[in-house]
């Protein structure tokens, strides 16, 4: 026997009578001969929710079945009677609603090999339509109920329904006001200069998709311009990019080489190319002045429009200003 050994010829018992009196600690532990009844349970259960909304007063809601009470951080709120329930009790028929949920027409579900029996299909009301959903898909407009392909008030053809205005377009007649507003503006000289700036920054973005310049120059350095070009010219305008190290002089030569204009301004008695503003018909002086310390002084910005035009040697302004358009 396992308790048995054999020492020098002899029988030894290992179990005395010590051994036999000891009991293990796991034998005193009372353990309840029935189940407890279920109400017991359930009290505990309440009392275990209402402990986690004393801890968690503004987390979650409780479902509104008087049953079933249970706490949940994700409720789901009826659209007909506006209360919320849990996962098992969000139906209307479920709850018992007493909303107005009479109104949306219900069919029963055939029972379908292989498929659960989920009772009752809330139809679409679009006419024509014989799809459903098992659950309400009403519409927030004009609470009638949809199948999911109708769900959309553009689909459903909702009497509730506004189109959204197109951003871009909203942004064109914005444009278009602010230009015609500068067009409008007193015609004296340094009356526009205000209005450049804003102008400028409209500009600036369309004039870096179009804008022809040297092809040497960075990023950094580029100043990009809206050319109004001389009367009688092939092109009212053109959009270019010159490098901001350039004094006023050589902008003007390279932007009538880029227009592939005549340029005598090397020629004495001869009219010369001159660069005005736009708003006030001013000459952008002096020439020998570099473009980044113009914008600096704020006289001139990037983006702005300028109109390049044949002058006489003493011309500071032009009168006609207005009559340049793009």
């Amino acid at each position: 026997m396992d308790s048995q050994v054999q020492l020098d010829g002899r029988l030894l018992s290992l179990v005395d009578s010590a051994w036999r009196q000891d009991r293990l600690p796991s034998e005193d532990v009372a353990v309840p001969a029935t189940t407890p009844p279920i109400d017991c349970v359930w009290k505990s259960l309440q009392n275990t929710h209402t402990q986690e909304r004393m801890e968690f007063p503004d987390l979650g809601q409780q479902c509104q079945v008087s049953s079933c009470s249970q706490l949940d951080f994700l409720p789901i709120k009826c659209h007909f009677c506006g209360e919320s329930y849990c996962q098992y009790h969000f139906l209307p028929q479920q709850h018992k609603c007493i909303g107005e949920n009479h109104q949306t027409r219900t069919t029963e579900v055939p029972e379908s090999p292989g498929e659960r029996v989920c009772g009752k299909k809330y139809l679409c009301e679009v006419k024509g339509c014989r799809g459903g959903e098992l659950a309400p898909v009403i519409c927030p407009a004009c609470t009638h109920n949809f199948c999911l392909a109708h769900r959309h008030q553009v689909d459903h053809e909702c009497s509730s329904y506004q189109p959204s205005e197109n951003p871009m377009s909203q942004a064109a007649i914005k444009i278009q006001e602010i230009t015609n507003r500068l067009d409008a503006a007193d015609s004296k000289k340094g009356q526009g200069r205000k209005s450049d700036k804003l102008a400028a920054k409209v500009q600036l973005m369309k004039l870096k998709q179009r804008s022809s310049g040297k092809s040497g120059l960075t990023q950094e350095e580029r100043l990009y311009f809206l050319v109004m070009l001389p009367k009688g010219s092939p092109t009212t305008s053109l959009p270019v990019f010159v490098s901001h190290h350039w004094v006023v002089g050589v902008a003007v030569d390279n932007i009538a080489s880029l227009a592939k204009l005549p340029n005598r301004n090397n020629v004495v008695g001869a009219d010369k190319l001159v660069l005005f503003r736009t708003s006030d018909g001013s000459q952008v002086v002096p020439i020998h002045s570099t473009l980044k310390s113009l914008v600096e002084e704020q006289e001139l910005y990037n983006g702005q429009s300028l109109i390049l035009e044949y002058v006489t040697k003493n011309t500071s302004s032009l009168t006609n200003h207005k009559d340049y358009k793009v």
